[in-house]
């Protein structure tokens, strides 16, 4: 009967040692598959970030591209890229505010059609009841002549397709202001006659 007990209790033991065995090496497991999973995640947010981080310097790449700056400093071709910008963020919101602040107050507008040539109570007239237009940049080149910078810029509109804006920039006390812009539409070179010949009827 002794011999009997002896048994059962080695045999406890040796299964409480087993099951203490086995939950020890799933704690292990489950510890590893978490820092596994926890390294693969890891893994998954940095080649996200380096990703965006990518797409973000390509796009200052080519914004750097699209602007050719002489006679400025860098300074003045950010200043000068960065409110041309504005305007035209300020257009497509129709922040009339924010659009006409970047104006100087005798600046001129000249618009596509012949009659268009607005000082800035009159374009503010045109402008204001409207929701704004959108023309997104596709190109830039700014030129400084002395306390003068002209530029021009290609630009695309949704409802006309390829404009092109030109003007020029003053400074002042404020910093540069537009002293005058003029929006047009490229005529290609092999359509001239016929578009030309619509306008003239």
């Amino acid at each position: 009967m002794q011999s009997i007990i002896n048994r059962l209790g080695f045999i406890a033991v040796l299964m409480t040692t087993v099951a203490a065995f086995d939950l020890h090496a799933t704690e292990a497991d489950d510890t590893s598959l978490g820092q596994s999973q926890t390294a693969q995640k890891n893994k998954q947010v940095s080649q996200q970030v380096s990703s965006e981080s990518e797409a973000v310097i390509k796009n200052i790449s080519q914004a750097n591209e699209l602007i050719d700056s002489q006679g400025l400093s860098a300074k003045d071709s950010q200043a000068v890229s960065a409110l041309l910008n504005q305007l035209h963020e300020s257009a497509a919101a129709a922040d009339w505010t924010t659009y006409f602040s970047l104006y100087h107050p005798q600046a001129v507008f000249i618009g596509t059609d012949k009659s268009e040539r607005w000082d800035m109570l009159e374009f503010e007239r045109y402008a204001k009841p409207t929701q704004g237009w959108r023309y997104d940049v596709k190109s830039r080149h700014l030129l400084q002549i002395d306390d003068t910078i002209v530029f021009d810029e290609q630009l695309y509109s949704p409802e006309y397709g390829i404009s092109r804006g030109t003007g020029a920039l003053v400074q002042t006390v404020d910093g540069w202001k537009i002293a005058q812009y003029h929006l047009s539409f490229p005529i290609p070179n092999d359509k001239a006659k016929r578009i030309t010949s619509l306008i003239m009827q």
